[in-house]
């Protein structure tokens, strides 16, 4: 990884005082956590209590995405629970985005910590965040389309130049981001001035996942990123990182670990399996498996109301649909 990061800019300390304004003027806490989540009660579970454990007063928010309800655990734990509609944001940056913003402004602390039911957490924060955002460090990967996306940053930063470093953080369970970035960089607005059919026909269809899209975002408003050294990946290996220290707070897992992820080998006790809430009928009839394959008109049909959606509607270009229109197969009626 990079010998050192360089230090945030005075713009991102002026936008970080506009986020506070956005909320309710002071941050309830340094922290926030938000949990992305579908399943894996026994995993969501041990995080938030884990979370409770190292971050006393940090506030807590989990997000499922048409999955497994958690209103009756967090009313006894004291997390705040929202249930949206599936819309396999994973692969949609335009729920994704939404709904990390009404988390953001509901938690009201200076950072947001993304978290994964995969994750583990093996202590308190020790490498404060030095940038607006950062997370895994990700060997000598780098994006395409920087002219286009330093071009859009010009318009709020003029000169902002999008590093490689920068390209270099994953964006996956175990990132955090400064409020004030995700208030900018991850409004309805601000979603959809992006020319997400120019990307995608440019590049892949992982421009729209979620640890593209989000990097993709925060450059193009002028947002610094960086590899974080609190985040450590796991692979082959089951005591030494594949990439950061193995002391870090946070660790993030990949499909070759051994005898597979821990959290998800976890089993629901006795004592919580009141808990675990079922999907929602409406939700579980109208569930979505497939990737580029977003409709807020679908949306909306389907669930009566935007929410938990970007309101303003976005639609793929012929040549996108054309290109994955086996995708829109495996989407429900």
């Amino acid at each position: 990884p990079p010998a050192g990061p360089a230090p945030a800019s005075a713009a991102s300390s002026s936008k970080a005082a506009m986020g506070a304004n956005l909320t309710t003027g002071t941050y309830v806490a340094k922290y926030g956590f938000y949990i992305h989540a579908f399943a894996n009660a026994a995993a969501v579970f041990h995080q938030v209590r884990q979370l409770k454990k190292f971050f006393p007063g940090s506030p807590i928010y989990i997000m499922s995405d048409g999955g497994h309800r958690f209103g009756k655990f967090c009313k006894a734990e004291g997390c705040t629970f929202k249930g949206c509609p599936p819309a396999n944001d994973r692969w949609h940056p335009w729920p994704f985005m939404r709904r990390m913003y009404d988390a953001a402004v509901a938690l009201n602390t200076e950072f947001v910590i993304l978290l994964e039911p995969d994750n583990t957490i093996h202590g308190p924060i020790t490498r404060p965040p030095t940038h607006d955002a950062g997370g895994l460090y990700v060997k000598e990967r780098q994006f395409g389309m920087r002219e286009y996306v330093e071009k859009m940053a010009a318009e709020v930063k003029p000169g902002f130049r999008w590093r490689t470093e920068s390209m270099h953080a994953g964006l996956c369970g175990g990132s955090y981001y400064r409020t004030a970035a995700i208030l900018d960089a991850f409004s309805d607005e601000a979603v959809a001035r992006l020319d997400w059919n120019y990307l995608g026909e440019k590049g892949s269809k992982e421009i729209y996942s979620s640890d593209f899209a989000m990097q993709f975002l925060l450059a193009s408003r002028g947002w610094e990123i960086e590899p974080w050294q609190d985040a450590a990946q796991m692979e082959k290996s089951k005591d030494i990182p594949h990439t950061g220290p193995a002391d870090a707070a946070f660790r993030h897992y990949g499909g070759g670990y051994p005898g597979g992820k821990p959290t998800y080998n976890l089993r629901l006790d006795a004592k919580d399996a009141g808990f675990d809430e079922m999907t929602l009928p409406l939700h579980r009839q109208h569930s979505l498996n497939c990737q580029v394959c977003w409709s807020l008109e679908k949306y909306v049909k389907n669930f009566g109301s935007a929410e938990c959606a970007n309101r303003i509607p976005f639609k793929y270009s012929d040549l996108l649909i054309e290109r994955y229109k086996h995708e829109w197969s495996y989407m429900p009626r």
